[in-house]
């Protein structure tokens, strides 16, 4: 069917098709489909309720009007939603949606007195029982919330924009939950589009999937491309960013989820219910502006990337943005290239209602420390970028495309930072090679830290020379662990408790070696490892100053 689907139309249009008739979305939707994300309509391309109400409803209307019995109906529909869940993957949203169909009708053939919510509590047991891990899908989480959502909002006496609107923001809690943001407008935007998708778009679709094996006017096809055109258009230029809450704890998820219901209730029975916001509001707050402060070394695979937040949202650093090393690889092998920060480094931002880094310090111009700082600063205001002096020279064409960030040469004996004093050890000048990474120094919470990028055992002896007294508690081994640094001299001079290596999972160059690991074990410093521990953060509250190192994963295979 996908096949058939590209060879018969464009590109784009292929792409759309495929999406809403049968839930596949290629490499180029996301392409297509950013004015969407950015609106908050990507749920229109999700199967789900809407998608399977139009196809159940349309051939249950065709076998009522062929004068089927009930009986005789509901097994055929069955048999139907079955098949549609196996040709459209599977998905947990098309299987609710299915399941909600049936049983509804169920209920309807057999006479069976079951409320909304029944119903809705009878398909959540029947998931879970079939699929006892589904609530762990985010996907899942949201199809079953929105679906509760409504049979809740369905029982108010409210206009259908009323509904709409405050669905959208009734929606804030599992969204911020998953995603760490809200569409501001994706509500305003949703009553205005639903409509459209639901008595033009859908069918149109659904017309030219047909088209596909039946003869079909060429005019079709070309209005629904130029249509979804004009769409990407509009929306692209109505856009506003989302607003970046940070992820909730789970305490607060479900205080959250409480005042929804609550709002409901008071709205049911026509109270105010503005308290009630003022308290979503604060709690919603309060994630970002959080009382613990954090040192993390992200987990980016084979890169580097070290992000500091202060208590209170006081200041924020990133070092390094992590990237990928480029290889040269026959056409065959050549895949869309996805930007690895999206996956790891902005959602982890974002979880912390991080929406601009103050300071942004780039150690050297290996990919594998500032390949994704075009797209870190494309989806996150950077105020201040900060390079090793002389390196900037291979940046050129990168830099020019900054705007609206102050950029910063700095070298040996600069401080970073108003709330927080980051000193710049090293280099004099940088070429932006290994052994002239920016090397930086900070404390805090009477912890020590020293981040050496890519330095090399040149490095740290001309470091050592300069800084004779120079200790620290955690140190950020030099260069993933290779056997070019972290010398014995310059562990024994620092004398670190702690060493962290960031590295990607059965990388390449076979970082850490072994060699490393046991000049790191003959000092006695305790090894974390993101490719084995994922994410290394140490977190202190500014209320208690009681510091905590904490990785991701608890259990090393």
């Amino acid at each position: 069917m996908i096949r058939t689907i590209d060879q018969h139309y464009s590109m784009r249009l292929a792409s759309y098709i495929k999406a809403l008739v049968i839930g596949y979305k290629d490499a180029e939707f996301a392409e297509y489909s950013e004015a969407y994300k950015t609106t908050g309509l990507l749920h229109l391309f999700t199967l789900s309720g809407l998608h399977i109400q139009f196809y159940l409803g349309g051939i249950h209307l065709l076998l009522k009007r062929a004068g089927l019995t009930r009986e005789v109906r509901l097994g055929l529909l069955s048999l139907i939603g079955l098949l549609l869940i196996c040709l459209t993957g599977g998905g947990f949203s098309t299987i609710r949606a299915v399941s909600s169909f049936l049983i509804a009708f169920a209920c309807l053939t057999f006479e069976v007195l079951l409320s909304k919510l029944d119903q809705w509590s009878l398909m959540l047991f029947l998931l879970v029982l079939g699929f006892p891990l589904v609530l762990w899908s985010v996907g899942a989480q949201l199809s079953l919330y929105f679906a509760l959502l409504l049979v809740y909002l369905n029982d108010l006496r409210l206009k259908a924009w009323q509904q709409t609107l405050l669905f959208s923001i009734l929606s804030l809690p599992v969204l911020i939950f998953s995603f760490s943001e809200w569409t501001i407008i994706g509500g305003l935007f949703t009553l205005l589009l639903f409509p459209l998708f639901e008595w033009l778009i859908l069918p149109g679709c659904l017309i030219l999937f047909f088209g596909c094996f039946l003869p079909l006017p060429q005019l079709i096809a070309s209005l629904m491309e130029q249509l979804f055109l004009l769409m990407e258009k509009l929306l692209a230029f109505a856009a506003i960013p989302n607003l970046t809450t940070g992820r909730p704890a789970f305490l607060i998820f479900l205080l959250l989820i409480l005042f929804v219901l609550l709002t409901i209730d008071r709205l049911k029975y026509q109270r105010t219910f503005y308290l009630l916001l003022g308290a979503v509001c604060l709690l919603v707050a309060s994630i970002a502006f959080s009382a613990n402060g954090m040192v993390a070394f992200v987990d980016v695979g084979q890169g580097d990337s070290i992000f500091i937040k202060l208590p209170f949202k006081q200041e924020t650093f990133l070092i390094d943005t992590g990237g990928r090393l480029n290889f040269k690889q026959k056409p065959w092998q050549a895949r869309q290239p996805k930007q690895l920060s999206d996956y790891n480094l902005i959602p982890f931002l974002k979880s912390l209602g991080c929406s601009k880094i103050d300071h942004l310090l780039v150690t050297h111009n290996d990919a594998d420390h500032m390949g994704e700082l075009n797209n870190v600063m494309s989806k996150i205001k950077v105020n201040n970028l900060y390079l090793a002096d002389g390196s900037q020279m291979e940046l050129k064409r990168l830099l020019m495309g900054v705007k609206g960030t102050k950029i910063h040469l700095v070298k040996q004996g600069d401080t970073i930072g108003k709330h927080l004093k980051v000193q710049i050890l090293s280099p004099e000048k940088s070429e932006g090679e290994n052994d002239d990474s920016l090397v930086a120094f900070f404390q805090i919470n009477q912890q020590r830290f020293l981040m050496t990028g890519d330095l090399e055992t040149t490095g740290e002896e001309k470091l050592l020379n300069n800084y004779s007294q120079l200790e620290t508690d955690f140190l950020k081994i030099g260069h993933h662990g290779s056997n070019t640094s972290t010398g014995e001299e310059f562990l024994k001079k620092i004398k670190p408790k702690y060493g962290i290596i960031s590295v990607g999972k059965k990388n390449r160059y076979g970082h850490p070696t072994a060699e490393t690991l046991e000049k790191l074990n003959k000092y006695q410093v305790k090894v974390f490892r993101t490719d084995q521990q994922g994410m290394v953060y140490y977190q202190w509250s500014a209320l208690t100053k009681r510091g905590k190192i904490k990785v991701l994963i608890d259990f090393i295979e």
